[in-house]
């Protein structure tokens, strides 16, 4: 497992900071297990100007305690408390509403976002205009935090914008956007499936991009709502796909609605194991090859467990 070096001292220096606020919007709901984790690696970036919204959607289990122990020893942690579990597309919305920062960033409850991961996204959407939204490469681990792979993404804004309408183009928990833009959306209610409705709804205002570095630790857990349902999973995604095309302005191109044809074909004929499997392989086949100095990407503040 990957950490950050701790030094309580650290947060107090972004006080009066003229650098721009970064609002962290992340859901919670029962991710007792690895929400520590997750909170530490936000608290101990390198860029520390940041507010982080924790929406707790009705979690059961310690959830809510861990919560409230960081917002009691850090300020710019704020807490919303759900009484019953409303879903996740509700709980993105709440945080919207209540950021303040210029720019907004992603982060689930079980992720691990890298020491580097703010100020290297944030430089580049200054350095680049034409950008909106960026993400960035990830590690892949598993529940027990054991390393797996890494999942590539494409750093180029056209192979982005064509990507989009066969699978996601940035890794959700990854994204920072500029709050401006991203408030004028709502998440739609879907239980999964709810980033790609939104993506398709940011992509009107600008290109895409994905750093080159590895900034980010994507937990893999086999019951999450994409592994629980892909069929439903696929279908939402689909509907998206096609409201994008007639109400959002996206232009597909050939290849793009083949692949959905294709999708649409296996998805239907194929059980959901085999659903499962085929889009391991498809989607992380090439893994590996592409990050073997990955070690190097690491920022100097991570040191292995």
């Amino acid at each position: 497992m990957l950490r950050p070096k701790r030094n309580e001292e650290e947060p107090k220096k972004m006080k009066n900071s003229k650098k721009p606020l970064i609002s962290v919007i992340m859901p919670v709901y029962n991710a007792g297990d690895f929400l520590v984790e997750a909170i530490e690696s936000i608290r101990w970036q390198s860029y520390k100007n940041w507010e982080m919204i924790c929406i707790d959607d009705g979690s059961t289990d310690k959830s809510l305690k861990i919560l409230k122990d960081f917002a009691k020893k850090d300020k710019r942690i704020n807490v919303i408390h759900s009484s019953e579990n409303q879903g996740l597309a509700v709980a993105l919305n709440k945080g919207l509403e209540k950021a303040k920062g210029e720019f907004i960033a992603r982060m689930d409850a079980d992720d691990i976002s890298l020491p580097e991961r703010f100020a290297k996204q944030l430089e580049f959407l200054l350095k680049n205009p034409h950008v909106i939204a960026v993400g960035s490469q990830s590690e892949l681990i598993d529940e027990k935090g054991d390393f797996l792979g890494y999942k590539k993404f494409p750093c180029d804004s056209q192979k982005l914008y064509k990507m989009i309408l066969e699978m996601v183009s940035i890794q959700h928990p990854t994204l920072m956007t500029y709050a401006k833009i991203m408030k004028k959306y709502k998440y739609e209610n879907h239980q999964t499936a709810e980033d790609v409705s939104m993506f398709f709804k940011l992509l009107q205002n600008g290109d895409f991009g994905n750093t080159k570095e590895v900034l980010f630790q994507y937990r893999i857990r086999k019951n999450s709502n994409s592994f629980k349902d892909p069929k439903k999973t696929f279908y939402l995604t689909l509907k998206s796909r096609i409201k994008a095309v007639r109400k959002w302005g996206y232009k597909p191109n050939l290849k793009g609605i083949l692949v959905n044809l294709a999708q649409l074909f296996l998805i239907t004929v194929l059980p959901k194991e085999a659903i499962l499997n085929l889009y391991e392989f498809l989607r992380f086949r090439k893994l590996g090859a592409n990050f073997s100095s990955a070690k190097t990407l690491r920022p100097a503040l991570i040191k292995e467990r």
